[in-house]
């Protein structure tokens, strides 16, 4: 997705149409295409709501994805972020290699988010 300040009412309608449509008919196949599709900001609030999508698929799908995706250190920050949020949501001790690399960001919201499910995952 583009960041905040390129996006359209269209495209982010369109993203949303989408989330919803998986909602609705679960893909695995999917899960990987919308951790992967954060742009920078919050989507005009609508990426907060691609986790329904989320709760719809199997955990062990889901956590294998955020696992993947996290362990990529070419993924952008925006995707990083996240898919780092996701994570604590998910919160399962096979998350813990990327959420460590998540740790190394120079992003100060990375390493919060990455340090909120740490601290889940120790507890």
């Amino acid at each position: 997705m583009p960041s905040d300040n390129n996006l359209t009412q269209e495209i982010i309608d369109e993203y949303d149409d989408v989330r919803k449509f998986f909602i609705k008919n679960p893909d695995k196949k999917a899960i990987e295409l919308f951790l992967r599709s954060f742009g920078e900001g919050d989507g005009w609030g609508v990426y907060q709501l691609v986790e329904d999508f989320f709760y719809q698929c199997s955990d062990t799908d889901v956590k294998n994805e955020i696992k993947n995706v996290l362990e990529d250190i070419t993924i952008p920050d925006s995707v990083r972020y996240w898919v780092t949020q996701t994570a604590a949501d998910f919160n399962d001790e096979m998350l813990r290699n990327g959420l460590e690399i998540s740790l190394q960001s120079k992003n100060i919201d990375i390493k919060d988010a990455a340090n909120e499910a740490i601290d889940l995952l120790d507890e």
